[in-house]
């Protein structure tokens, strides 16, 4: 049997936004750090791009400054976007936070 040497995906894409201490809920002022590429399958694809494997996704992001962050990043590592529809909604968001206990809190927009 033959390697794999292809592999794509779909999924979402989105960027996360985390804040940049922990224990502080989304529900309470803070700062924040970001955007970062996110979404599991962008970030399965990315890592799979980043092994050498020929790598491509498909999904959709929005046509401003996040869609961007996340098709700059695929592209910068190899990963083919050709099949990634730029909609005229905005890119998903996940604003996240971290707790001492190893909780999360989210927040998708």
């Amino acid at each position: 049997m033959m390697g794999v040497n292809r592999v794509f995906t779909i999924g979402e894409m989105l960027v996360e936004i985390m804040r940049t201490e922990t224990n502080c809920p989304l529900s309470e002022p803070g700062l924040f750090a970001g955007p970062y590429p996110s979404g599991a399958p962008a970030i399965f694809i990315d890592a799979a791009a980043k092994w050498g494997l020929q790598a491509g996704i498909v999904g959709a992001v929005g046509q401003d400054a996040f869609g961007r962050c996340l098709i700059d990043r695929l592209e910068r590592d190899a990963v083919d976007c050709s099949c990634v529809y730029r909609s005229a909604r905005t890119t998903g968001m996940a604003f996240v936070t971290y707790f001492d206990d190893g909780s999360r809190e989210f927040c998708f927009i």
